[in-house]
């Protein structure tokens, strides 16, 4: 397994660093904060160096501000109208409106800039956040192969390492464990020192408390296998009640979703059109709720609940990448890395996929291969069909031809992945069992696979044939992995491998890794079961959205879009553009529906991909109803 530097390949003059380096010399208090956000998240630069990239790059975000300035100065005149109805104040000052435009636009330039520099200085803070709760998901696991390599008598510098290398199913654990590896190796510190270093600056609690007291085993003499089962224990009723309370906030945050992106926004848009009627010029209000809000709302919920995950989505586990040591490229040079040209490693990379996507079997394996082929074939049709289709069916009709082959091969792998995966635990524990009556893994292997297994059964035998055609039981194992390509696989197969070369008696971490599996598929379960309650009304929700929509344009726009002013005396009245709002609405809810229907594969299966399959259900209601219910054709 090769190792990789873990780099930041990143620009900013030097010049600023000296500035911030003198600054950051005569007051380090002021930056505290900042520095243990830094070593938190492992973001292998100096407060000053980060400080020069923060501001640097919020200079280089002015174009953006002058942008939303000039978008702000745009609907201006709008935003001037409403707040002098809400409060009537005048000022006596000649041309007030030209003021408040240019106070508006200077307002938002300069908030821009704030908001950039702000979120620029918390991204350590998000990414020492996102890495706490990935550590809190893997420590189990992580004890657990430890557990299995101490009782076989591995030095514990060693089950550093190993954690340290396996990284593609141990995650931030094992980069929290290669700072420990290196201290020890490279800086020549004792293992205690470096073992309470590296809890000092973790941002996770749990990993804390947990370095803290195997310092305290080992300072002791305490017996190392012994703390491991108890800390296994502990962890065990820990994530328990860990995954109660994230259950409960999801439920939350679900009712906050449908009420902040599906109920307001219907309800804005037909107040905006009431408003508009009387006067208001609201146009532009309503095409930022359709164009920005949703969207943007959308997206933001995405990221809260996949940063607070506790799963790891399932997907296709790809080559195994062990980075160990930190450093980071200034100035977009680096005297340790060789850069390649972009464009060869995308056209090597590009080839290696085209090659693999001959056989179907390639696609089965990693479904996002397919849009190698699909995103051509929607571009084709959207050339073909763009001057005879309505751009919003071409849009539709081409997302679905991009995206419906990859649905439906990740919702096959995905349904492949939970039959297999629902079998082994049982499968572990009767490996288990033989071990412990005394038969070595071999045996048990060739005994469970004349068992039924379901859909692991076939596997189990390749496993088998492949130990009796010579290879060693962690090559076959290996090979299993690979095949399966699943994560939680991974996991199982790193425990197993890493205790077997250990010792021959493996009983301990196989019944460990079977109650880590059926822990984490009975969470998975009950995450599906809660959210599918809440699936439904984001579909209720919709069919609302869409019905209330289509009584909207049918029984008030259009009746009152035939409305004159002189109809109606004495009183100011402006007919609705029934095409535009005809239009806006259904841009609406195509918006909605793509968004809507990523929300619910995130909430219920935690992946964006399991959402794609919704999106194209109320993507394409929503086409039909406009279609034909509401008569603009396709």
């Amino acid at each position: 397994m090769s190792s990789k530097l873990e780099h930041i390949s990143i620009f900013y003059p030097k010049v600023l660093a000296k500035y911030y380096f003198k600054k950051y010399l005569k007051n380090k208090s002021n930056y505290e904060w900042l520095e243990g956000s830094l070593r938190a998240s492992r973001i292998p630069l100096t407060v000053p160096e980060f400080l020069a990239v923060v501001n640097f790059y919020t200079i280089l975000s002015i174009p953006l501000a002058i942008f939303l300035s000039y978008l702000s100065y745009l609907i201006s005149e709008d935003v001037y109208g409403f707040v002098v109805n809400v409060i009537p104040v005048r000022l006596g000052i000649p041309n007030p409106k030209f003021f408040f435009s240019l106070g508006l636009a200077s307002l938002i330039a300069l908030l821009t800039l704030l908001v950039v520099r702000n979120i620029l200085l918390r991204i350590p803070s998000f990414i020492a956040r996102s890495r706490k709760a990935k550590i809190d998901a893997t420590l189990y696991h992580v004890a657990s192969l430890m557990l299995g390599m101490a009782k076989g008598g591995t030095p514990l510098l060693e089950l550093f390492r190993t954690v340290a290398e396996e990284r593609h199913v141990t995650g931030e654990v094992g980069k929290e464990f290669s700072i420990i590896v290196r201290n020890v190796t490279v800086f020549g510190k004792d293992i205690i020192t470096s073992i309470k270093e590296v809890a000092a600056t973790t941002p996770s609690q749990k990993l804390r408390d947990f370095l803290e007291d195997l310092a305290g085993v080992l300072e002791g003499g305490s017996s190392l296998s012994e703390f491991l089962e108890f800390k296994i224990a502990h962890l065990a009723e820990e994530r328990e009640r860990a995954y109660q309370l994230y259950i409960s906030s999801y439920e939350i945050l679900a009712e906050i979703y449908v009420a902040m992106l599906i109920v307001a926004p219907l309800f804005s848009l037909i107040v905006f059109v009431v408003m508009n009627m009387i006067g208001e010029s609201t146009i532009n209000l309503m095409k930022a709720m359709v164009y920005l809000y949703i969207p943007i709302g959308g997206l933001f919920f995405v990221y809260l609940v996949k940063s607070s995950k506790l799963l790891e989505e399932k997907k296709w586990r790809g080559e195994s990448v062990v980075e160990v040591y930190l450093h980071a490229t200034v100035n977009g040079k680096s005297s340790r890395l060789k850069r390649k040209s972009g464009i060869v490693v995308f056209m090597k990379r590009a080839s290696k996929w085209l090659e693999r996507a001959i056989k179907m079997r390639a696609f089965l394996r990693n479904p996002k291969l397919i849009f190698l082929l699909s995103i051509p074939a929607a571009a084709v049709f959207a050339a073909v069909f763009f001057k005879v289709m309505k751009m919003e069916s071409l849009l539709t009709f081409s997302f679905v031809i991009a995206t419906l082959p990859y649905v439906l091969l990740y919702e096959y792998r995905s349904y492949k992945l939970r039959k297999l995966e629902k079998h082994l635990p049982d499968f572990l524990r009767g490996l288990g069992s033989l071990n412990e009556s005394g038969l070595n893994i071999v045996t048990a292997i060739k005994v469970l696979s004349a068992t039924q297994l379901g859909v692991l059964t076939e596997e189990v035998r390749k496993i088998r044939k492949d130990i009796e055609w010579g290879r060693l039981v962690t090559e076959a194992l290996e090979r299993f992995e690979d095949r399966v390509g699943s994560s939680l696989v991974s996991k199982v197969v790193s425990i197993i491998n890493k205790a077997l070369m250990a010792t021959s008696n493996v009983k301990a971490a196989i019944l460990a890794a079977a109650a880590d599996v059926e822990l984490l598929l009975d969470f998975r379960e009950r995450l599906k079961n809660a959210m599918f309650t809440y699936m439904v009304i984001i579909y209720v929700t919709f069919a609302v959205f869409l019905f209330t929509v289509v009584v909207v344009l049918q029984n008030f726009i259009s009746v009152f879009s035939n409305i004159s002013v002189g109809q109606i005396t004495g009183i100011y009245f402006n007919p609705p553009d029934l095409a535009n709002l005809t239009s806006l609405f259904y841009h609406a809810s195509l918006i909605n529906a793509l968004v809507n229907g990523i929300i619910a594969g995130v909430m219920s299966e935690e992946s964006v991909s399991a959402g794609l399959k919704h999106s194209i259900i109320l993507m394409l209601t929503s086409l039909l109803v406009f279609a034909y219910v509401v008569g603009v054709g396709i």
